[in-house]
């Protein structure tokens, strides 16, 4: 009894590990069509039994599970399940990686305390800006009765980009930026004084324009340097994006808002007052800045002349492609804009029927735009990149400008054949057609400008060094100014000529073939795109 008892034993210990294969085989049949929580079960400690049938039918099971668990980000998912689409396509693509972006859970750019005082500072002294020369052109027009002082009152912001872009640049490479950005808010703060405590005149006016010019040469390129400084390259489209949010909610304030009331309120020496304590708060947020003198230590200017310096930033940009051909982008939609500004009013009279006081209302839903552009470019530029973003931004730019030529075809287009209910929209808010495409018209316009500048500026900040970035900001400053000179000049002549349409339809022809043509010259002189250092 005892022997056969003993061998009864054996033999079920025997038949043990036999009968413990068989869930492997169940396990192993199972995982094309189960979930990624059974594949993943380990072997129980029979199995690691001197068995080589079991060892063979087990590994498959654990190669499995290493392959499809989701360990910490070999394939960057938290669902392993994703094979039953072999082909997404774009919005699929799009779709799987937006739950894995470690941007998701990145803070804000105004979380940042460097950046949040930066961003403060440029919306205080843009307001400031606006509402000072809203009042120094009111006065221009109350102490005299000719329009060629308005001219030249424009003309006094023209004059200092020429004579003093150049020079800014290299000042913004050479000193301490923060210092530079302290002592800029406090001349503004000086002019104040002065114009609060002497009697207003036409000359001390056009004097004050010419200095507060004089100093936004010096301040325009070094806040922008200083943005590049204190920001991640990554995060260069985010931050220029919230920059230029800045400057819209500014000329809000100090254009629309706190100009015309202030003159209401006390006349232009409130202005002055409310103007200089703007920028003695903005001089103090960018005294809270850090140190920033990584530029100086990679000066190169030993031995070399200051027209060689002056010609540094032209150089640079002339030499890479990408930064020459966003700063063309940006230029272009500069002198498109500042041709219709001189066309507009006719624009409204001869062609909409209306009076041109109404160009700000005909114009307003520009600023929609605006701030649709500048909230979707960094994502779009995630999306297709910035180059290819801002040079199809400025295609749009130049198609919308040209449909203002064909503002009929374009509502019969739109109501006739696309069959937008444009009638009843018209009567409803109580505008002419024509009135009412002009306004639609002027959204993607805005949203296009937006997109073409925040692209454009990301590409300038991040291929520039940081020695050189003053300088190719003022650069493609002063080319701005220049060539929007004669652009200027012309449209108004050719208006007279031909009339406003044909104008308008030119205007976004010559855009496209301007860019066309830069270009062409960019690839063929950047023999080497890709040896820009990256700061």
């Amino acid at each position: 009894m005892t022997g056969s008892n003993a061998d009864e034993e054996r033999n079920r210990a025997v038949e043990t590990p036999g009968s413990g294969q068989q869930a492997p085989r169940a396990r192993r049949a199972r995982p094309s069509a189960t979930p990624s929580r059974k594949m993943s079960t380990r072997p129980r400690p029979q199995t690691a039994a001197p068995d080589s049938n079991s060892e063979d039918e087990i590994a498959p099971v654990q190669t499995l599970s290493v392959e499809i668990q989701p360990i910490g980000g070999i394939f960057g998912t938290p669902n392993p399940v994703m094979s039953d689409d072999d082909s997404p396509g774009l919005i699929g693509r799009m779709l799987r990686r937006r739950p894995v972006a470690p941007k998701s859970s990145e803070p804000g750019l105004l979380a940042d305390i460097d950046f949040r005082m930066l961003w403060l500072s440029r919306l205080l002294s843009q307001t400031a800006q606006g509402a000072l020369l809203y009042a120094l052109l009111i006065l221009v027009v109350d102490l005299s009765d000719r329009t060629v002082f308005n001219s030249l009152f424009v003309i006094c912001s023209i004059i200092p980009s020429i004579a003093f872009g150049l020079p800014a640049g290299v000042v913004a490479d050479t000193v301490p930026r923060r210092g530079l950005l302290v002592l800029l808010n406090l001349f503004r703060f000086t002019f104040m004084l002065l114009l609060v405590g002497s009697e207003v005149s036409l000359a001390g006016v056009f004097a004050a324009t010419l200095g507060i010019w004089v100093i936004h040469q010096f301040y325009s390129p070094t806040e922008a340097s200083v943005l590049a400084d204190i920001v991640e390259p990554a995060r260069y489209t985010s931050a220029q994006a919230m920059f230029n949010l800045a400057l819209t909610i500014s000329q809000a304030l100090g254009l629309v808002i706190a100009a015309p009331i202030l003159l209401r309120l006390g006349g232009p020496k409130l202005v002055f007052v409310v103007a200089g304590a703007l920028w003695l708060v903005a001089g103090a947020l960018t005294a809270l800045l850090p140190a920033l003198e990584e530029h100086r230590t990679r000066r190169r200017g030993a031995g070399r002349t200051l027209r060689q310096m002056l010609g540094d930033g032209w150089r640079f940009a002339r030499s890479d492609r990408f930064t020459f051909e966003a700063i063309i982008d940006d230029v272009l939609v500069g002198v498109g804009m500042s041709a219709l500004v001189v066309i507009m009013p006719f624009y409204l009279e001869r062609v909409l029927g209306t009076s041109k006081e109404n160009t700000v209302f005909v114009f307003a839903p520009a600023a929609f735009g605006l701030v649709m552009g500048i909230r979707l470019a960094p994502k779009l530029a995630n999306l297709i990149g910035e180059q290819y973003l801002a040079t199809l931004s400025l295609f749009l730019f130049a198609l919308v400008v040209a449909a203002l030529g064909f503002v009929e075809q374009t509502y019969d287009f739109l109501n006739d054949t696309l069959l937008f209910p444009l009638d009843q929209l018209t009567n409803a808010v109580g505008v002419s057609p024509l009135i009412f495409v002009a306004m639609l018209l002027s959204i993607p316009a805005g949203f296009a400008s937006a997109v073409v500048n925040v692209a454009a500026r990301s590409i300038l900040l991040s291929r520039t060094p940081a020695s050189l970035r003053g300088q190719v900001i003022a650069t493609q400053g002063l080319m701005g100014n220049i060539a929007a000179l004669i652009p200027t000049v012309m449209a108004g002549i050719a208006t007279d000529v031909f009339g406003v349409k044909p104008v308008a339809v030119g205007i976004g022809v010559c855009i496209v073939i301007a860019a066309m043509v830069a270009h062409m010259l960019g690839r063929r002189s950047a023999d080497l795109p890709n040896v820009v250092p990256q700061t």
